[in-house]
């Protein structure tokens, strides 16, 4: 695995971390305590910048939120990831978002509502990273 950011707050803790696993070719963001919605939005950016320039050129085309350590809601965003964050990732070839799915009732609620919604970039909820990595595996191997 390849750390390729570490995104702090205000206070400069680190909130998330960003890594791309090539072996499994998929991008994982490690998201871990609280978070503000302009935070994670923060660190959503990061991987679209990321998918715009590594992603397209290693043909990427799944995200892993790993959102077991995450705490509180991201309701708010929900529109934002589904009328901007997915369709730009999209245009750079991601076509599935996989959500490790926190034990955080309001993150799960989330999650839960980010997957209801007609999305060109379907989201998985998984309760694990090896499940994640399984679906990834099964997913890929069937092009």
């Amino acid at each position: 695995m390849i750390v390729v950011d570490l995104i702090r707050n205000a206070s400069g803790d680190i909130y998330a971390k960003l890594i791309y696993e090539p072996k499994k070719n998929y991008l994982l963001m490690k998201w871990i305590g609280p978070c503000t919605q302009e935070e994670v939005k923060t660190g959503s950016l990061r991987m679209l910048e990321w998918q715009k320039k590594e992603g397209v050129r290693n043909q990427c085309r799944f995200h892993v939120h790993d959102t077991k350590e995450i705490e509180g809601a991201w309701a708010g965003l929900v529109d934002w990831i589904s009328n901007y964050f997915f369709p730009e990732n999209y245009k750079y070839g991601l076509m599935f978002n996989i959500s490790i799915l926190s034990p955080d009732i309001f993150s799960k609620l989330s999650s839960l509502e980010l997957q209801k919604r007609n999305n060109k970039v379907t989201t998985i909820l998984v309760e694990t990273i090896s499940q994640a990595e399984s679906w990834i595996l099964e997913k890929g191997n069937k092009g």
